[in-house]
């Protein structure tokens, strides 16, 4: 009696607050039925008195959903709490808007509509048009990590670091001089290619003048030639790919739109850095070529 009373109580201002259509004179008016769209209802269990859920910060909770018929398919409850930044369709939209005004400590259930949670088509164990209803618990509010504008450059340059990384410390320092023909490059000599290679598209980035360019480009013909010890070359790679983290991490949208001449190719600053991504690819699949012609398994693949 006292849940249905209380969910009388919250949902009577959705109900009650007055709509209407019309605008203002210089809006052009726009005649028919107006058609009600889906609702968020939820019950609060229990108030708190901590930090309130503010838009766009990150929030640390514990859930459990059910299904209508009392199925229930997904808890956190035991487990980690469950963090995401709300805004940034890291969840279901319902389930973005569940806790507004609420307050750390507090609990609420919700009654989440299929329009604001997986839609018509459903997904894993949750069918089609299904009602999601879910007890949440707020247990912390904090500031959003940065969200870099160039965060989507991070997935395939964190996969290709730790793929070049973990097969350049996989070859034998002995086999860092093989070549599979004269003229061609060396196992050493790819990966310092590699290094060298993020530096000088990260100075084309950066604006770097025709000189500065043209001098580069000579001093990486033969320090790539140098003959460094394996753990030197590892130095190497490391040190590019923090240079490369940092720009990737660092950038302004305003800046990663930037135009830029690429060798004669019209591209801007975000369009580089993901060159930076295909070049590295581009070699790691030599060296990779260059591993099993020489019997040796990269990690990832063993």
């Amino acid at each position: 009696m006292r849940v249905a009373l209380a969910a009388t109580i919250l949902f009577a201002p959705v109900y009650a607050q007055t709509f209407t259509p019309t605008l203002p004179p210089s809006v052009p008016a726009a005649t028919g039925r107006v058609i009600e769209g889906p609702a968020l209802r939820y019950i609060d269990l229990k108030i708190g008195d901590g930090d309130v859920a503010a838009p766009g910060k990150q929030y640390t909770v514990h859930y459990t959903g059910w299904l209508r018929d009392g199925t229930k398919f997904d808890s956190s409850v035991g487990k980690e709490p469950f963090q995401f930044v709300q805004g940034r369709r890291q969840v279901i939209p319902g389930f973005d808007a569940a806790f507004e005004r609420m307050k750390v400590g507090g609990k609420r259930r919700v009654f989440i509509p299929y329009e604001l949670a997986y839609g018509e088509l459903g997904k894993g164990p949750i069918p089609p048009k299904s009602e999601l209803i879910f007890d949440v618990e707020l247990l912390a509010v904090k500031d959003a990590p940065p969200h870099g504008a160039g965060e989507d450059l991070m997935l395939s340059f964190n996969i290709v670091r730790q793929q070049v990384t973990s097969l350049a410390k996989a070859v034998p320092e002995e086999k860092y001089g093989w070549r599979p023909a004269e003229g061609v490059r060396s196992f050493r000599e790819v990966f310092l290619h590699i290094a060298y290679g993020i530096h000088f598209q990260l100075m084309l980035a950066d604006g770097a003048s025709k000189d500065e360019i043209k001098a580069e480009l000579a001093k990486q013909n033969q320090v790539e030639k140098a003959p460094l010890t394996k753990d030197q070359v590892l130095k190497k790679l490391d040190d590019a790919f923090a240079e490369a983290q940092t720009a990737f991490e660092t950038a302004k949208a305003g800046s990663l739109s930037r135009d830029i001449d690429f060798f004669g190719t019209p591209t801007t600053v975000h369009g580089l850095y993901g060159f930076v991504n295909t070049h590295i690819g581009e070699h790691l699949g030599q060296a990779i070529a260059y591993a099993r012609m020489n019997g040796i398994v990269p990690p990832w693949s063993r």
